[in-house]
């Protein structure tokens, strides 16, 4: 996917002027045809993003896009990424950069023309995401639905969450997600969420586990089905979410699932016996695991 603002169509064309016809097919030319609204949930769903120093540039980390930023005449010290594991900077070393001139005095911007093909190409397999991972809601997925489950006494770990191990040993990465607003409402210690997410990881194998703490009505980006969870995660495992997967119990699940590319398993254990949303419905964890071993084993 190519992006720029309306004054960049002519560096659009140049560049597809330089792509073979099977790359041309592949490539989707978007310079001056988004909103900025438009641009960040395209850029959101892009397995990684190479920018110079611009608008996009911030938009890429900010919905935790894998990013190569380019610089030449600005410092990334100023106006960089936040240093992660999957945000890397390249710049040459020219004496003469970073300048802060926005036309170089010179007959050719050496600094941008000292950062070959091959610097790009290198660092792009650097954070290219390449970890498959199951994702799983916690109630009525994980555990019984105990409705705020806010103390261990009421925990019912389901049995054939043991399953799981089968994903482990085909090297998925297992991710909890879960809404957990009964925090907001005063109705669960998030210090318990957390002791109790630490547990699924210590007992289970899980890799991480996230929650998000707020209010429907608030309109946050982590609250499910807004994908704030899964890019926090793609952005600490290098997860590669379209092969990945998602199960849960409810639409917001599955929707979820849609939105991020990733294959979207539903389990009857829960809220829902069905979903319009779900690519598979099935009748619990142990048929999930069957499911996403067939379809995600290479």
């Amino acid at each position: 996917v190519i992006f720029g603002g309306p004054g960049e169509a002519t560096i659009e064309k140049e560049i597809f002027s330089c792509l073979g016809p099977e790359a041309k097919e592949k490539t989707l030319a978007m310079t001056g045809k988004t909103t900025l609204r438009e641009l960040s949930a395209l850029i959101s769903e892009c397995d990684a993003l190479i920018s110079n120093d611009s608008g996009p540039m911030h938009v890429g980390y900010a919905v935790r896009t894998p990013l190569v930023a380019i610089f030449g005449s600005t410092s990334p010290e100023l106006t960089g990424p936040p240093k992660a594991s999957d945000n890397t900077v390249i710049m040459s070393s020219l004496p003469c950069a970073p300048c802060f001139k926005r036309t170089c005095p010179e007959p050719e911007i050496k600094c941008m023309k000292a950062i070959s093909q091959d610097d790009a190409i290198s660092s792009i397999d650097k954070v290219l995401p390449t970890e498959r991972a199951v994702f799983f809601d916690r109630d009525g997925t994980l555990c019984e639905d105990a409705h705020y489950l806010n103390s261990m006494d009421k925990l019912k770990v389901f049995d054939d969450i043991s399953s799981l191990k089968l994903l482990i040993n085909k090297q998925f990465k297992l991710i909890g997600i879960s809404n957990q607003s009964g925090i907001a409402r005063g109705i669960v210690d998030e210090g318990f969420v957390m002791d109790l997410h630490a547990m699924f990881m210590d007992r289970h194998g899980f890799d991480d586990f996230l929650h998000c703490p707020h209010l429907p009505e608030e309109g946050c980006p982590c609250r499910k089905p807004e994908p704030g969870m899964i890019y926090q995660a793609r952005s600490r495992h290098a997860i590669d979410l379209k092969k990945s997967f998602i199960v849960g119990d409810k639409d917001s699940d599955m929707l979820l699932a849609k939105a991020v590319g990733a294959c979207g398993i539903l389990v009857q254990s829960g809220k829902q016996e069905g979903s319009e949303h779900a690519e598979y419905i099935v009748k619990g964890l142990k048929e999930a695991v069957e499911v996403i071993l067939s379809e995600g084993v290479l």
